[in-house]
């Protein structure tokens, strides 16, 4: 990285990296995961058992936004 890539970055505000709540970004940002990946797994998972998977997303979307 250039210095003028550190002062770019430094200033620029962050872009929100919510789709739906936030919650795929939130999940690969505590593992070190690319957030793609988390929401690709996520997606293939509902399609195999999509009842779960909700409940699991909306369990996960109000216990991470009671800490942000």
């Amino acid at each position: 990285m250039t210095e003028h890539d550190t002062y770019y970055s430094t200033t620029r505000p962050q872009q929100p990296r919510k789709k739906v709540a936030g919650v795929c970004a939130n999940v690969a940002n505590r593992l070190d995961m690319p957030t793609w990946l988390v929401r690709v797994i996520t997606v293939l998972l509902a399609l195999k058992a999509p009842v779960l998977v909700l409940m699991a997303y909306f369990i996960a979307w109000i216990v991470l936004s009671e800490r942000t």
